[in-house]
């Protein structure tokens, strides 16, 4: 008798070094699975399969967010896109892969040798009734084995739901990199987000996901604190212009705004509405510390100081109070570059007396008290510290830890915020991928004019680049893609990067001898204190053992002059002092007296002659000029522009490459001539610009831009 055969088909698309199959919904490169969510793959597999053909948004739409799906579909395309973009490696201004039809659609314009069927082909026939004795034994031996399977699992999943922890996690918002959330809350009862993004705030009913815009008068901007324990009130910190912030009470329900109080921000309600604990003194350029906590009544009076600036400049996160409101607690962190130091400090603020609760460099801003009195705080996780894990630790009624913390949940990206709702069952957090990445600029003949720009690192890594090589052809960075920071080089027409020095500790700021012989870089120890050396090494540029110039605690910036002059400079930070030494590569730290500098970011002029300094402090727009040998300074005004936080030398001397920052998270480069006159290279919302560092020949640029989606997630049953 005829055989009749059925197939369960399985498709499998080839492209470039990148493989996709349909039944397993993987997309492999080389044999090794990327990672890649939902929508991002069937965006993949609905282009690949039509490649060659444009295929429209609203096609996209309609196969990908059905009618009935509640969803902001031009986030989500676009989303998709992106990390689509980011996974190949591919780019809107020059695909290989995916083509923008601008309005329209996208198109797949790579060579796919594609759609070939992988199947699983299973016989369903009658077999000659001679065999049919061999296929009754052969039938009840599968079914013996499947029974005992089936008990296997049974066994196995009762035994499971008795162990796992029963934690649901969920993201709440689907913002784009282009619109990054930037605050939020969790109402009283669980039901509602309010959140802010770049273009205003918003309400999210969470069992629906129903958004709504919250009226707010016209030139109000305003990021979510926290709400009030009436559930029909938000506490705001409203946006007044450069380092200036204010406190105000809204109803996302509308009615008019009030003021609760001035210099205030990232305030939090206590558990009975009655007080708000908030932050004053601007922490330059980021927004998520100050410099003091301050605690007041829920309508602004008797604003009381419980915890003052210290002289070692460290800054304080937002504040969570206590179940019963007798405490406060919050991070208190100390930033120099790449290193830190942070701990949690709690603190009985009618006393203003705080105590230390655990330190760990790895503790992210963000720590949150539930009304059982665990505290959940959020730690970078290893390799990657850019990646956080939420843990819960149990304190005593003394504020101790009173039992071995536990993990809530992990993931991919920083965890900056958490929040809860009244009764503790369900937690919000921000996370983000606020990723530093090496990018590569080409100028134009005057330096001027930024021609192009492209990402050079497509890894999800801290990508830092420092100096160049000398013959323009390669970057020097550091990165912290194996676990630990090393250095690295990548030559400008390269995929990947070469791995130069690698070591135990941490390894950065590698800088290129006076002679060009040679790559000076800073080792630090991983598990460094206050007083631990730090070590400057040389390594020949052209492979081999390192060896050691000098040693001394604090290391903070490294620079070289170029030949004919043999200067190098590097600055030590101990606590608030910070004094900037010359060196010989050869011989070490020269003899003379250091020079005394503010806390500032610097760069030596190619000649060596004198140091360009940007003090760090708000509303900067100043640049300080020092010489090497005398210590005069002159001040250089770049009218416009308050908010500079970075500077360098262009390749020739003649000007300087400045990174400026505003309230808003807006970020430029400029080139800034030597009598004040500002040039726009590069402007930037997300990434946000760091710095620039020109290549000997004076054509391209090394740029430092970080940046990355931030989004609000859910977790509950923890």
């Amino acid at each position: 008798m005829a055989t009749h055969r059925s197939s369960q088909l399985n498709r499998v698309f080839r492209f470039g070094s990148f493989e996709l199959i349909e039944r397993e919904g993987e997309l492999r490169k080389n044999g090794v699975r990327i990672k890649l969510q939902e929508h991002p793959l069937r965006v993949l597999l609905e282009l690949v399969s039509n490649a060659g053909r444009l295929v429209t948004r609203e096609e996209l739409q309609q196969k990908l967010w059905p009618a009935d799906t509640f969803v902001d579909f031009d986030v989500g395309v676009n989303t998709a896109i992106r990390k689509l973009r980011q996974a190949l490696g591919d780019e809107a201004d020059n695909p290989r892969f995916i083509e923008t039809l601008s309005r329209r659609g996208y198109r797949f314009i790579g060579p796919v040798d594609g759609g070939s069927v992988a199947a699983t082909r299973i016989e369903i026939g009658v077999a000659p009734k001679r065999a049919k004795s061999s296929l009754t034994r052969r039938w009840i031996a599968i079914a013996c084995v499947a029974i005992a399977v089936l008990v296997v699992l049974v066994w196995a999943g009762s035994r499971n739901s008795k162990t796992q922890t029963g934690v649901l996690e969920r993201q709440l918002t689907a913002n784009s990199q282009e619109n990054s959330v930037t605050s939020m809350a969790i109402s009283p009862d669980g039901k509602q987000l309010a959140f802010a993004d770049n273009t205003g705030l918003f309400l999210k009913l969470v069992r629906t996901g129903e958004v709504y815009r919250v009226p707010l008068p016209p030139e109000f901007k305003a990021g979510v604190d926290d709400w009030f324990p009436d559930g029909y009130h938000l506490l705001v910190s409203r946006a007044e212009g450069p380092g200036k912030s204010s406190l105000w009470s809204i109803s996302p329900f509308g009615g008019t705004p009030r003021q609760l109080a001035e210099n205030a921000s990232l305030g939090s309600l206590s558990p009975d509405g009655t007080h708000i604990a908030f932050l004053r003194g601007d922490a330059p350029y980021s927004g998520l510390w100050g410099q003091e906590e301050w605690v007041m009544r829920a309508d602004g009076t008797d604003q009381v100081k419980v915890s003052a600036a210290r002289q070692d400049d460290s800054q304080v996160g937002v504040p969570t109070w206590s179940p019963d409101g007798s405490r406060i607690a919050y991070i208190r962190s100390t930033w120099v570059y790449d290193a830190r130091a942070s701990a949690v400090e709690i603190n009985q603020w009618q006393k203003a007396s705080a105590q230390t609760l655990f330190s760990d460099s790895r503790l992210s801003p963000a720590v949150h008290w539930l009304p059982d009195g665990r505290l959940i705080y959020a730690f970078g996780s290893t390799p990657n510290q850019q990646d956080s894990i939420l843990w819960a630790a149990s304190l005593s009624q003394s504020t101790k830890i009173s039992s071995s913390p536990k993990r809530i949940t992990g993931g991919h990206g920083w965890i900056s915020q958490i929040a809860g709702s009244a009764d503790g069952r369900v937690v919000i957090f921000l996370r983000g991928n606020w990723l530093p990445s090496v990018y590569l600029g080409t100028l134009d003949t005057d330096g001027t004019k930024l021609l192009a720009t492209r990402r050079l690192t497509l890894d999800e890594n801290e990508n830092i680049p420092v100096a160049w090589t000398p013959d323009s052809k390669a970057i020097l960075f550091s990165s912290n893609r194996n676990g630990t920071r090393e250095i690295f080089k990548q030559a400008i027409d390269e995929p990947l990067a070469e791995r130069l020095v690698t070591g135990a500790d941490h390894l950065s700021q590698p800088r290129i001898t006076p002679d060009g012989s040679e790559i000076l870089y800073v080792s630090t120890p991983r598990s460094a204190g206050p007083e631990s050396p730090s070590a400057i090494l040389a390594v020949p540029i052209g492979g081999g053992p390192p060896r050691l110039v000098l040693k001394d605690v604090g290391i903070a910036i490294v620079e070289c002059a170029r030949l004919p002059s043999t200067i190098c400079m590097y600055t030590t930070v101990k606590g608030s002092t910070w004094e900037t030494f010359r060196f010989d590569v050869r011989s070490g730290k020269s003899p003379s007296a250091p020079q005394i500098d503010p806390n500032c970011n610097w760069s030596l002029s190619p000649d060596g002659s004198e140091r360009a300094i940007i003090e760090y402090r708000p509303n900067q727009g100043t640049i300080q000029f020092r010489s090497t040998t005398t210590g005069k300074t002159r001040e250089l005004v770049v009218k416009g522009w308050n908010g500079l936080i970075g500077v360098g030398w262009s390749a020739d001397g003649r000007s300087l490459l400045v990174s400026w920052h505003d309230f808003e998270r807006d970020s430029a480069l400029l080139n800034v001539t030597l009598d004040g006159k500002a040039s726009v290279l590069l402007r930037s919302s997300n990434p946000e610009i760091w710095h620039a560092i020109p290549s000997p020949n004076g054509k391209l640029l090394a740029i430092a831009e970080a940046g990355g989606a931030k989004n609000v997630w859910q977790v509950e049953g923890f």
